[in-house]
């Protein structure tokens, strides 16, 4: 009886054991994410730039060269991720989504400067994704200027927490947003049905997993708080059609907006709550009248004085 029990016991403590060092093995081989990316280092300005014209390739260009040039933001063998509004299966006129030209012309500028490569995605409204990025123009342009093009791939979401969150304490964010050695956002200038406006602060919606529809309860606070995680080093919004009204869809030519007094514009910084704030003003707004600003820029993510790091208009022909 003493042998079987202490045979028995041997048995379980070679188990344990085995279990053990199997688990040390596993716990070796897994390794600690990297840190999330900060602000990329850059000699860019911290103003604001507005272009005008009729060319929105040459508009955006000649934008970031007013903010000090590319060539201050990337450097040689960076990973650049560039993230427009791709989340609707909609034609450019309908400004649904980023102009294609806005992103081609980032792309070729990055690469210019010497990037290694440039990714272009967006996380669409659409559980198929190949329509919106192939009506949009957005893929083909991409690609045409030499960048990777790829959609999300649901395995590669990370729960991050969220710093001093007011609504949110963690959520999900894709992992090419978390670790690019530089970020720029091309969001379009949109009405919105929910949050008033979409605009660059919104446009991380498309950097995020989860339920995203939870988001719209609660929807300014809970755009803030994302931004506190996001880390944006430049933020091109395309102001070159505006959708005015029936966003963020869109769908009715009636609904857009492309004339000189409001539209025609290209909005450059390293400031997102200062683009926003700009913004507003093309819809006749105050930006403080638009929640989501308001609470960003309280919590301290930028400017809603857009003018006060210094603002420039110029005019491309």
């Amino acid at each position: 009886m003493g042998d079987e029990i202490s045979r028995r016991t041997l048995l379980k403590l070679g188990i344990a054991a085995g279990a053990g060092l199997s688990g040390l093995s596993l716990l070796r081989g897994l390794k600690k994410p990297p840190p999330i990316k900060g602000l990329h280092p850059c000699s860019l300005g911290n103003g604001l730039v507005v272009s005008h014209g009729q060319n929105p390739a040459a508009m955006t260009r000649a934008a970031v060269k007013a903010l000090g040039g590319m060539e201050k933001l990337v450097s040689s063998g960076d990973v650049v991720v560039i993230k427009p509004n791709i989340a609707w299966d909609r034609p450019p006129e309908l400004a649904a989504n980023t102009n294609p030209d806005v992103v081609a012309e980032l792309v070729r500028m990055c690469l210019d400067s010497g990037a290694s490569r440039v990714k272009v995605f967006d996380h669409t409204c659409s559980p198929n994704p190949g329509p919106s990025y192939e009506r949009s123009g957005i893929a083909a342009a991409a690609r045409a200027a030499g960048a990777q093009v790829s959609f999300v791939d649901p395995t590669r979401f990370r729960e991050v927490a969220i710093p001093n969150g007011r609504s949110l304490k963690s959520w999900s964010f894709y992992e090419e947003v978390l670790y690019a050695d530089v970020l720029i956002n091309v969001p379009i200038a949109k009405h919105h049905s929910t949050s008033k406006l979409t605009m660059a602060l919104k446009n991380v919606f498309g950097m995020i997993g989860n339920d995203r529809g939870r988001l719209h309860r609660n929807i300014h606070a809970n755009i803030a708080d994302l931004n506190r995680v996001v880390k944006v080093d430049l933020t091109v919004l395309d102001a070159f059609r505006i959708l005015k009204d029936h966003g963020p869809t869109g769908g009715r030519l009636i609904d857009v907006d492309n004339s000189v007094d409001r539209a025609r514009r290209i909005v450059v910084s390293r400031d997102p709550v200062a683009v926003d704030a700009y913004g507003a003003t093309l819809f006749g707004m105050n930006p403080d009248e638009v929640g989501f600003i308001r609470e960003a820029y309280e919590a301290g993510l930028g400017q809603i004085d857009f003018r006060i790091n210094g603002f420039e208009e110029l005019t491309v022909s």
